[in-house]
C-alpha cells in the first residue's frame, strides 16, 4: 500500500545491485542545503562525470537507512559517509557525516537526499522556500574547491564583445517572436550588469548575468526587459543567450556558483542554475579557450 506521500521505505535485502569495487581517484559531489541535507548529483570516474542517483519524482522509494542505499547509486566511489564541505566562500573544508537517507520537496516534485550532522550558522528557511538555500558543495575526497570571485556589479565591465553578442541575441529573439522595442531604441543603452563571477588568470573566466530594461513612452514604468547570460573566456564572450521577459523576470535563470574543482589535471566550474520553478546542477569544464558543459543534473521543477 502506498503511503499518502508516496514515500516507501525499502529494506536492504531488496537491493541486489552488483557493482565493482570503489575506483581509485573517483570523486562524488553533493549540494549541501542549509537544513543539512546533501543532494548527491555527480560522480567522476577519472575521465567522465555521471549522475547515478535517481532523479526527482512525485513519488519516491527511500531506503530505510544508509546501509540500504543501492550500491549503484554511489557509483565509482562506493558508499560515502564522511564528506568534506566547502561553504561559500571558504578557506578550509569541514567534515560532515551522513546519518540517514531522507527526502525533500523541490518545486513540484520530491528529491532523495542524505541527512547529515551539518548545522548551518544561518537561519533555516521553511521547507517550502524555492529555490531552497544552499550553503556549499560537499566532496567525497580531499581535493580542494577553489572559490569563485563575486565582482560587485558597479565594478564589472561587460566589454564590447559581450554587448555585441547581447544585441545579436535580442535580434534573434526579434526574428523569432517579435520584439516590443525597435533595434534603434534598444541598442541605445548598453546592458546593465546584474551579476558577474570570475575565476583564474590563464585564462580568466567569467560568467555574466545582464539585463536591459524598457519603459513606456509616457512614464518611467517598466514594460519589458531583455535578460542575457554568457561566459567570458580571456575577454571573448561565449554561449551568450538572451530572453525578452516581463518585468517580473519570470523565466530568467540565475547562477549560484559553488567553486572550481581541479581533479585529474582538469578544472571544473560547479554551479546551480535556478529560476522561479526549477533548478539544475551543472559542471562546466574550463578549457584553454572555451567553457564546455560536461554534466547537467536536473534538480526538480514544475
Amino acid at each position: 500500500m502506498r503511503k499518502a506521500l508516496g514515500i516507501v521505505a525499502l529494506f536492504a535485502f531488496l537491493f541486489v545491485s552488483p557493482t565493482a569495487e570503489p575506483r581509485s581517484g573517483a570523486v562524488s559531489l553533493a549540494i549541501v542545503r542549509r537544513d543539512g541535507v546533501l543532494i548527491p548529483f555527480a560522480v567522476f570516474d577519472g575521465k567522465r562525470w555521471n549522475d547515478p542517483w535517481p532523479p526527482p519524482q512525485v513519488e519516491l522509494e527511500v531506503p530505510i537507512n544508509v546501509a540500504s542505499v543501492p550500491k549503484g547509486w554511489w557509483g565509482d566511489t562506493g558508499p560515502v559517509s564522511d564528506w568534506h564541505l566547502w561553504t561559500m566562500p571558504a578557506s578550509a573544508p569541514q567534515t560532515i557525516h551522513v546519518t540517514q537517507p531522507t527526502w525533500i520537496p523541490v518545486h513540484c516534485v520530491r528529491q532523495i537526499g542524505l541527512q547529515s550532522d551539518y548545522r548551518s550558522s544561518f537561519p533555516i528557511p521553511p521547507p517550502e522556500d524555492e529555490p531552497y538555500a544552499k550553503d556549499g558543495i560537499a566532496i567525497s575526497s580531499a581535493d580542494a574547491i577553489s572559490p569563485v570571485t563575486i565582482v560587485p556589479p558597479q565594478e564589472a565591465e561587460l566589454g564590447a564583445d559581450f554587448v555585441e553578442n547581447f544585441n545579436h541575441g535580442e535580434t534573434v529573439w526579434d526574428r523569432r517572436y517579435g520584439h516590443p522595442v525597435s533595434k534603434r531604441v534598444r541598442e541605445h543603452e548598453p546592458p546593465t550588469v546584474e551579476a558577474l563571477y570570475r575565476f583564474g588568470t590563464n585564462p580568466t573566466v567569467s560568467y555574466i548575468e545582464a539585463s536591459r530594461q524598457y519603459h513606456g513612452k509616457t512614464d518611467d514604468s517598466c514594460t519589458a526587459m531583455a535578460f542575457g547570460t554568457g561566459w567570458l573566456v580571456g575577454g571573448k564572450s561565449q554561449h551568450v543567450f538572451v530572453d525578452v521577459l516581463q518585468c517580473d523576470k519570470y523565466g530568467a535563470s540565475y547562477m549560484l556558483p559553488f567553486g572550481v574543482l581541479r581533479v585529474a589535471g582538469r578544472s571544473f566550474w560547479i554551479a546551480q542554475f535556478s529560476s522561479w520553478d526549477d533548478e539544475r546542477y551543472a559542471i562546466v569544464e574550463i578549457k584553454k579557450d572555451r567553457m564546455e558543459t560536461v554534466m547537467n543534473a536536473w534538480g526538480g521543477g514544475c
